[in-house]
């Protein structure tokens, strides 16, 4: 959710690698529920709920996002989404990744499912009744729940800059997360000391939309649970705001 709304990114060569995490404060497993609201007015919400499993004998997290409009705005827009990914416990780097979109009369389906060794995504894609599967194969890529959690993981100061590549259910993307600096917000009348992170959008091939998307601010907080508590978009009326209203662990 706070990798779907940022700025462009600056025309410059992706330096991507794999950051190595450092904290997981997820490790247990959490949920959270975020709201969404538009010039002060509820507009969405979004349930984050993630536990470890083990899959093939091996670690790994699995979350799940459930994304709705609220339902009295559904005569102008109707959304129900549900994205889930199973990633790599060590590396965070993703296994399988789905999202079944459903916006008004959009039905998209994506199921991806990606080879540890060769790197090799496999892309099942169903947009309304048309079929549009293929492959690629990157060692940089993350999908958008995993990336996530990647960069709640990283140790960064302010000035500190992070470049990951991106997948969205049928494109990939340059996502730079540029560290600001760091400030005191405030979310449903509680006080947290938080990171203020400037994420920027490039597209990665033609099918892209990053070119829709506006400039966007997320905090995360400046502690080790480095929980993402709110996000500022502008759209092309006012600005969209997300916020945390509530959090527990397992």
């Amino acid at each position: 959710m706070f990798l779907a709304a940022a700025a462009p990114a600056a025309d410059s060569p992706p330096q991507f690698k794999n950051y190595a995490p450092k904290y997981r404060p997820f490790d247990k497993g959490e949920h959270a529920v975020y709201n969404a609201s538009w010039l002060g007015v509820p507009v969405a919400s979004a349930t984050i709920d993630m536990r470890p499993i083990v899959t093939d004998g091996k670690k790994t997290y699995h979350a799940t996002v459930k994304a709705d409009s609220w339902r009295g705005l559904d005569w102008i827009f109707k959304m129900r989404d549900v994205i889930e990914s199973t990633f790599d416990a060590e590396t965070l780097h993703p296994l399988r990744f789905s999202f079944i979109q459903r916006e008004n009369k959009k039905a998209n389906d994506t199921i991806a499912t990606v080879d540890p060794a060769t790197h090799k995504w496999t892309v099942q894609r169903k947009e309304n009744k048309k079929r549009k599967d293929f492959e690629f194969e990157s060692p940089y890529t993350l999908d958008t729940v995993a990336a996530v959690y990647l960069a709640r993981s990283l140790e960064f100061k302010p000035g500190d800059s992070f470049q990951l590549e991106v997948f969205g259910g049928k494109s990939r993307y340059l996502v730079t997360l540029d560290v600001v600096g760091k400030e005191r917000v405030s979310v449903k009348g509680k006080q947290y000391e938080a990171f203020k992170i400037v994420p920027k959008v490039a597209d990665l091939n033609k099918s892209g939309y990053a070119k829709r998307v506006r400039q966007a601010t997320a905090w995360i907080t400046a502690d080790e649970q480095r929980l993402p508590v709110k996000m500022s978009a502008q759209v092309f009326i006012g600005s969209v705001n997300i916020e945390l209203a509530e959090e527990s662990g397992g």
